[in-house]
């Protein structure tokens, strides 16, 4: 059995999603990634960056500020590998990919606690 493409339900092997509006949001969400794809890629280099520069000072206070970037950027832009799409749908994905984006944010905050 597969897995619809958006909402993860099993449905025939022909057949990529379960309905029509399961296929119009994920068509819809697809194109909404392409676009936002530059600034997660931004986001993410510059919260490596600043947590590059934090460890090379010897700061735990830049390397937190970067992990919390890191983590807010994840969170905001929760793309996922399309091998976690194939398992749970790309909507559960995302909910996934935001969870461990604020996972990552409290690590963050853990590390820059004295």
């Amino acid at each position: 059995m597969n897995r619809c493409k958006y909402c993860g339900k099993k449905i025939e092997p022909s057949q990529d999603f379960c309905g029509l509006p399961c296929e119009k949001q994920y068509n819809r969400q697809m194109t909404q990634d392409q676009r936002k794809i530059k600034f997660f890629t931004a986001g993410m280099l510059v919260g490596f960056l600043v947590m590059l520069g934090g460890v090379l000072s010897l700061r735990d206070a830049l390397v937190a500020a970067g992990i919390i970037l890191m983590g807010a950027v994840v969170a905001v832009f929760p793309f996922t590998t399309p091998e976690t799409n194939a398992l749970l749908g790309s909507r559960n994905a995302r909910l996934v990919g935001r969870i461990l984006g604020v996972l990552l944010i409290a690590v963050g905050i853990w590390v820059g606690y004295p």
